[in-house]
């Protein structure tokens, strides 16, 4: 598991690409990394703007 510091550093470098952007399409590819992602996730993502 990251570091919060090393996070931090990831989520400015993304905010810096990504702000203001809007997600045009989302894809699952690897579902066992993590928990269960919520049924229809992509369809609620694809479409929204990054805050």
């Amino acid at each position: 598991m990251p570091e919060l510091p090393e996070v931090e550093t990831v989520r400015r470098g993304l905010a810096e690409a990504w702000t203001d952007r809007r997600i045009v399409s989302v894809e699952q590819r690897r579902p066992d990394l993590r928990f269960p992602f919520p049924e229809g996730l992509e369809a609620r993502l694809t479409g929204s703007v990054v805050r």
